[in-house]
């Protein structure tokens, strides 16, 4: 039975068909030939689903490859969807995920988007400096943001393990005489859970399950 969740706003400010007929051709573009996990919320309440009953009644993962899967998912109450950073029948890594989150003192702060926009300029500076130029920063909906990449080729956990460590590694380096980030910095974290553990990120534009945010 999966676990149900319970969102912090019941209600979008938008209408969900609306809304995915526009940004659906984009997310698609992250969603093909991977696995997909879905939120689908129904009324208060909403769970979890990674699979899907096909006509011969097994269940296989989800694959989104068109705007139209995309939408036939929206239609019954698919409200947060996410990708697997792998191909769908590989367990490498093809996308590159920093997660930069910050805790409640950061939120709080006067200063605080001010001390996250510095921290994801120099996770994106990195990014860069390693040739991953065609890079993205896209808000988690929750309380972070993460920069993603695009790799060429799959690469394995311990590359990018090692890649997340030079991430954390620079950013220390390069603001720690920086007096807000000597105030703030330790309460955000800069890693790469949703790479490395979780394995699926949320697609950019999906709106969050949760706070309904984009």
């Amino acid at each position: 039975m999966p676990r149900r969740l319970i969102p912090m706003v019941l209600k979008p400010s938008v209408r969900l068909l609306k809304y995915y007929d526009i940004v659906g051709d984009v997310m698609t573009n992250f969603l093909m030939n991977r696995r997909v996990a879905i939120i689908r919320q129904v009324n208060d309440t909403a769970v979890l689903m990674t699979r899907v009953k096909h006509e011969d009644g097994s269940k296989l993962p989800i694959i989104i490859n068109s705007k139209d899967e995309l939408i036939k998912y929206v239609k019954i109450g698919g409200t947060d969807f996410m990708a697997s950073v792998g191909a769908a029948l590989s367990k490498g890594i093809d996308m590159a995920i920093i997660d930069i989150k910050g805790g409640r003192r950061v939120w709080m702060l006067s200063r605080g988007l001010e001390l996250m926009d510095i921290i994801v300029t120099a996770v994106r500076i990195v990014f860069e400096y390693v040739g991953l130029t065609n890079n993205a920063v896209i808000f988690d909906g929750m309380n972070g943001f993460k920069v993603i990449a695009p790799l060429s080729k799959e690469v394995g956990n311990d590359e990018m393990r090692s890649f997340v460590n030079l991430v954390s590694e620079v950013v220390n380096r390069s603001l720690k005489s920086l007096e807000l980030f000597q105030a703030y910095g330790n309460d955000v974290i800069v890693g790469g859970n949703t790479m490395l553990k979780v394995k699926m990120y949320r697609v950019p534009l999906s709106l969050h399950w949760s706070t309904k945010l984009s």
